[in-house]
This record gives C-alpha cells, structure tokens and sequence, in this order.
C-alpha cells in the first residue's frame, strides 16, 4: 500500500471518530471548548512529528518509536513467533530478546506493553510516527474530554475549571500528546473517572460504555499499575457511596459518609492488596520508590532537582520526607532555580499553581465564608496528596517529575479553580 493511502485510510478514521466523538450526547456539555481543545492538541502534534523528523526528538519517544518499528518488522518475517511474543512474551531466543528494548522484565516493565501496542498500531499506519502520534493524542483527549463533560453535567458552575484543568493547562497539555505513555494513561484514566462519577450521579451511561470499561481498566493498570491501585478502588466506593445516599438518609451528611467510605475504602484497599499480592506488600513499595529515587538521582545531580537526604527503603523515612517530596512535586522548581528556558517555563507555571493555592486558602478563611465541601472533594484531594508524595519521593529529576505530575495536577487545578476568588478572576477575563 503506497504512502499515500495510508495516510488517507488512517486520516478517514481518525476524522470519522472525531465525528463520532462530537455527535455524542457528552460533547455538547464541553461546547465552546471541544473543537478549541482537539485543535491545540493535534497542532501541537504536529510540532513534535517536525521536531522529530529533523532529528531534535530524542530521548524515550525515539526509543519507543524504534522499537515498535522493529517489533513490526519483526512480525512480518516471523508472524508466528510475533504472537507468541504479543501474547505471553515468550521470545524464540535470547538472542531475539535482547534485540528488542525493555525486554529485562517483559512480564512486568509496561514500557515494553507500550512498545507491543504501538507495534500493532503499526500495522494499520505502516509505522508512521505522525499517524501514531495522532491515535494517541485524539484518545487522550477523547478520556480527558469525556471527564471534562461529565463534570460540567454534575457542576456546571466550574465548567470552564474543568475545560482549563483537563485540557488547556500547559503541563497536562504537553504530556497528554506525544508517543509517550502518559497519553494513554491519561485517556484511560480520565475515562474510567468520568464513567464512575457519571454512574455516581446518575448521568446517561449506556451499554456502550459498560462494553468499553474492560478496555480502559485494562489500559490504565498496564499503563501504571500503582495508579490504578489507589484510584480504582477510590472510585468504586465513591459510586457505592453516591448511590446508597439516594435510599438512605443517614448517608446524607458528609460525616457519615466518610465514615462509611472509610470502612469501604479500608475493605478495598485490603481486596486490592490480595490480587497484587507482593507488588503491594509494605516492605515492596519504599524498596521499588527508593530504588526508582536512587537510579535517577545521578542524572538529575549538577541540576536543580528534589534531594532527599537520607532516604532511605524503610516506610517511616519515606513518612519522614513526604512533606517535602509532596511540595517539590506540586511546587517546585521554582524560579531562580535554573534559568534555562525549560526550567523558567516550569517555574512559571508553578508559581501559578502557588498563586491558585494562596488563593483557595485566602477564600476558605475570608470572613463570612461558607465552604460546603463535597465527598468528591475529599476524594480527589486525597488522591492528589498521596500521588503527589509518591511521584516527589521516586522521581529527583524535574524534567521526568513534570511528566508524571500529569497523574494528579489536572484534578488540582480543577479544585483550585472553584474557589470564589479564582472564579471573579475567570469572569474578570472572560472565561466564564
């Protein structure tokens, strides 16, 4: 097939489901933004396809991108093999294995996951890095769209927070494209949240969407496991607890429903725990996060990064530097601390943040204040705190440590931007 008809092919699918996408009943609560959105988003692939072709893309995408491409190739000579390899990582040789990245732990690195996925993807755009580019971005945006839609169906109010947070904020926007992980992770997990609040609030939610749950769970525990652990069961008794409130009373009351959500939460985590067995055992995570600290502290050394001294694989080290590992995440770097281009523009946005922080304490202790927090605060919040220590206490290296803040920072963004003084400022511009 020439060059020509498979971009043709694959562009008719992709607008054919962009189309599709904006004649679903949840798109028209995200107008004006929708087609603002997915614009900003496909340009800014194309800038990463041109900075990849005149060679200035380096690093993980290329990685990923060759290995598919060779994957690919490999399954055409071998088709047999390939599948044995796609299936149940079983390799013809050691020798084969070795050809391929991130092939140490097959079973288990979702890196090379990522790489058996897009050499699949390969098939249909004959390993054309802008095409795949585009399958990944349009999917994010399809998860992070539908979450911003539901929430604006639940809180209309903080509509525009919710399009800002999701789609427009620089960090989230950047890493939600690219052939990277992170937009896969951040389409399933956006769509599995917008699916359990639109079950928790009783939104339309059809069989289409009961059929295409088993493929985004699916997608997010592959894509980042730790996530899902935390997040899923959150989710579950967020929906069980939305849903009793309707029949019984007694759950009225945020008191008792964090009461409830506690004993819930508890069970969950305890369910969990028994189906991942030793990757969440106690003495497991600080050994895997103090690990992950140690192998990329060296890079990060001579540059402005998160130093945590003495940290050590024990749980009360990793208690006793969380604070400061949650506020480098959140926070840091901060300007001053490197003058680099890239370093300034991440500094900037962090003040912002910091900015939006002050503000939201200034509006919960202004005179006259009548805060009526809501479960799904308390339940985002604690998901943003402990993805927040978690990713400061791995992860030293701003630069690696910006991607993977995309996992919590939309939802503190959302939450910030709800506060009253943040909302005369979005009025002030005329964003609302």
């Amino acid at each position: 097939m020439s060059i020509f008809l498979v971009y043709l092919f694959n562009l008719l699918i992709l607008a054919g489901f962009t189309w599709w996408m904006s004649r679903q009943n949840w798109a028209q609560e995200l107008k004006p933004y929708f087609w603002p959105a997915l614009a900003l988003k496909l340009l800014l692939v194309l800038v990463l396809a041109v900075l990849f072709y005149y060679g200035l893309m380096v690093g993980d995408r290329n990685t990923y991108h060759q290995g598919s491409i060779q994957l690919w190739q490999y399954a055409r000579q071998e088709p047999g093999a390939y599948l044995k390899l796609l299936f149940f990582n079983e390799f013809a040789s050691e020798q084969v294995k070795a050809s391929f990245p991130f092939t140490d732990y097959a079973d288990h690195l979702n890196s090379f996951f990522f790489i058996k996925l897009l050499s699949l993807l390969n098939f249909a755009t004959a390993g054309s890095y802008l095409l795949n580019n585009l399958y990944l971005a349009i999917y994010s945006f399809w998860g992070s769209a539908y979450l911003v839609a539901v929430l604006a169906g639940s809180y209309p109010k903080y509509k525009t927070a919710g399009a800002i947070a999701f789609l427009f904020f620089p960090t989230v926007l950047i890493w939600s494209v690219g052939l990277l992980k992170d937009p896969l992770m951040y389409g399933s997990m956006s769509w599995l949240t917008g699916a359990a609040l639109a079950l928790a609030h009783r939104q339309r939610f059809g069989w289409g969407g009961f059929l295409l749950l088993p493929l985004h769970f699916y997608l997010f525990v592959k894509i980042r496991m730790f996530y899902a652990a935390l997040l899923v069961p959150l989710l579950l008794v967020y929906v069980l607890v939305q849903r009793l409130k309707v029949r019984h009373t007694s759950l009225q009351p945020l008191r008792a429903q964090l009461l409830f959500y506690a004993v819930l939460g508890v069970v969950a985590v305890g369910l969990v725990a028994l189906v991942f067995r030793d990757k969440l055992l106690v003495d497991y995570l600080p050994l895997y996060i103090h690990k992950s600290y140690a192998a990329m502290l060296p890079r990060a050394l001579g540059k402005p990064h998160v130093a945590l001294e003495g940290l050590q694989p024990a749980l009360q080290s990793m208690f006793l530097h969380y604070p400061e590992a949650m506020i480098s995440s959140i926070y840091r770097p901060f300007i001053g601390e490197s003058w680099k281009p890239l370093y300034l523009l991440a500094g900037l946005e962090n003040l912002l943040l910091l900015l939006l922080t002050g503000l939201a304490f200034a509006s919960a202790f202004r005179k006259g204040a009548n805060i009526k927090p809501e479960l799904l605060h308390v339940v985002l919040l604690v998901f943003i705190l402990v993805m927040a220590g978690v990713t400061g206490l791995s992860t030293p290296n701003f630069g690696t440590l910006s991607r993977y803040r995309i996992v919590y920072l939309p939802f503190l963004v959302y939450l910030l931007l709800q506060n009253v003084y943040a909302q005369r400022l979005l009025q002030r511009f005329r964003l609302l």
